[in-house]
C-alpha cells in the first residue's frame, strides 16, 4: 500500500513539473497576481497579526505582494528556515525581503541573515507552497515532509492556506498518517475551502 502510495505521489510530481515548466513567466507573474488578491481578501487574513509566508523558488506562486501588504499594515511576518541536518523547519521573523537582509543557504532556498525565531503557537495564519493540492486541502510537497512535521505544532484555531497556480490542482492525493491537509486552497483562479482540514485539538 505504501509503496503505491509513493508511486502514485511520484507521478503526480512529474506531471507537476511538467506543467510548471511549461508556463511562461508572464502566466507565473499574472497567475501570482493574482492568486494574492485572493489571499489579501480572506477574512482569516484580514483578522491575522502573525502570518507565516514562504520565500518563493523560480516556480512557486509569488507571494511577495503579500509581504508588502503585511509590513505596511504593521503585521508580524515570519518565513521557514530550514534545519537540513535536523529534517525540521521552524518560523523566523522578518522586516524585509530586500536582498541585503537574505541570503541563500547550501540548497539555494532564501532565508534570512539574521533571524529572530517565531514561536509556532502565536501564528495566526500560515500560507504554504506545494507542487500540488487537491480540492480536500490535501498537499503534495517536495517529499520531505516538513510541512507536514511544522503544521501539527500550530494551535489549532490557525489558519491554514495552501497557494498554487491552478495548473497544480489534481483530482486526488493519496494520503498516510502523517500527511496534515490545510483549510483552504487558494489558485489565481478560485478559493476552496477544504473538507479535509487538519486534526484540530
Amino acid at each position: 500500500m505504501t509503496d503505491a502510495i509513493n508511486a502514485t505521489k511520484a507521478q503526480i510530481r512529474a506531471r507537476v513539473r511538467e506543467t510548471l515548466d511549461a508556463m511562461s513567466d508572464q502566466q507565473r507573474h499574472e497567475g501570482s497576481v493574482q492568486a494574492c488578491s485572493k489571499l489579501l481578501g480572506l477574512e482569516a487574513f484580514g483578522h491575522a497579526s502573525v502570518i507565516m509566508l514562504y520565500l518563493p523558488l523560480a516556480k512557486e506562486v509569488d507571494v511577495t505582494p503579500i509581504a508588502v501588504q503585511c509590513f505596511r499594515r504593521g503585521l508580524t511576518v515570519c518565513v521557514p528556515i530550514v534545519d537540513w541536518k535536523r529534517r525540521d523547519m521552524g518560523p523566523v521573523e522578518v522586516t524585509s525581503l530586500d536582498d541585503h537582509v537574505l541570503d541563500c543557504d547550501e540548497h539555494g532556498v532564501r532565508a534570512p541573515k539574521q533571524c529572530r525565531p517565531i514561536v509556532p503557537e502565536i501564528i495566526d495564519l500560515v500560507v504554504a507552497p506545494g507542487l500540488a493540492y487537491d480540492c480536500q486541502g490535501n498537499r503534495l510537497g517536495r517529499g520531505g515532509g516538513y510541512y507536514d512535521r511544522f503544521l501539527t505544532r500550530l494551535r489549532p484555531s490557525t489558519t491554514t492556506v495552501g497557494i498554487v497556480f491552478d495548473q497544480q490542482i489534481v483530482d486526488a492525493i493519496p494520503t498516510k498518517a502523517h500527511d496534515v491537509a490545510v483549510d483552504i486552497v487558494i489558485t489565481d483562479r478560485r478559493v476552496m475551502h477544504a473538507k479535509a482540514a487538519r486534526t484540530k485539538g
